[in-house]
């Protein structure tokens, strides 16, 4: 069977959308695979490229919003064949400073559903992400425009992990896909969303999926599927599992790939990586 290998590398970590490998790792076959490849896509800056690899997967972009300039960035994607409609937040980009800026800005505020019920209080900085510049409007209006029989998913990776969980608030999709998502929201939050089907992953020792901390408020959403140092999902494992599984690869990390040219020098921010991701949801991480 085909490979691919742990990449701890800085280019994938800081700047994914320059890869030109993607749809080419192999089978796309799984919602949750086709979703972490399509997370890292949204980092891709250039429309023309975004249509370029979204062909390659059969599918036809709807929308691209925030693409050439600063902010949220985010595309919508049909797959006619399939009645499918993949709907896709970028992550943080260490050149853009509204990125961080929305990162940092942790403080909790109110949130509400679609139907302006309240859901308890979110990371302001995420909320305000996506409503600045009507960002969330106009996705909503292009998803009201869509054939309601196709089935829609919507997925992120880091800042668009948490970008994709408060879009699915208001607007809940068959599948909500997350890959190192921070923390999003309070335990009021994480409770509205239980009726969201949500499948979130952790790559083992990411250090993005434990912040903001749970002593300021914040819960996580969703059902964990653990990612482990060897890149098996583990839907089953026990927090003394990770814990084990995590300080053995971090050691590891150190002695093996920390000191090598052109490595990130951590294993907890090398595993936040989107391609890493993708290479251990398909079942191909060597």
């Amino acid at each position: 069977m085909h490979t691919y290998p742990y990449d701890a590398s800085r280019e994938s970590l800081f700047t994914p959308g320059l890869a030109e490998d993607f749809f080419q790792l192999g089978a796309f076959d799984c919602e949750a695979a086709l979703c972490a490849e399509m997370a890292r896509l949204a980092y891709v800056k250039d429309e023309r490229r975004l249509d370029a690899y979204l062909d390659r997967a059969e599918f036809t972009r709807d929308l691209a919003l925030g693409y050439g300039g600063k902010g949220s960035q985010v595309f919508i994607a049909t797959k006619p064949a399939k009645k499918l409609t993949v709907l896709s937040f970028r992550g943080t980009e260490t050149d853009d400073p509204s990125d961080l800026f929305s990162d940092a800005n942790f403080l909790l505020t109110p949130w509400v559903d679609g139907h302006e019920r309240a859901m308890g209080q979110v990371h302001q900085g995420f909320a305000e992400a996506l409503l600045t510049h009507r960002v969330l409007a106009i996705v909503i209006e292009h998803l009201s425009a869509l054939d309601p029989g196709y089935r829609l998913l919507i997925t992120g990776h880091s800042l668009g992990a948490a970008l994709a969980t408060l879009c699915a608030s208001r607007w809940p999709p068959a599948g909500l896909y997350t890959f190192g998502s921070p923390r999003v929201g309070d335990a009021v939050f994480a409770m509205a969303m239980r009726d969201v089907t949500h499948q979130r992953y952790v790559d083992c020792c990411d250090i993005v999926t434990r912040v903001p901390p749970e002593e300021f408020g914040y819960q996580h959403t969703g059902n964990l599927r653990y990612l482990d140092s060897r890149g098996h999902k583990l839907d089953q494992a026990n927090e003394e599992q990770m814990n084990i599984d995590k300080s053995k690869a971090s050691a590891l990390y150190l002695m093996r790939q920390a000191f090598l040219r052109g490595n990130i020098f951590s294993r907890e921010l090398a595993d936040h990586a989107p391609i890493n991701y993708v290479s251990a949801v398909m079942g191909i991480r060597a």
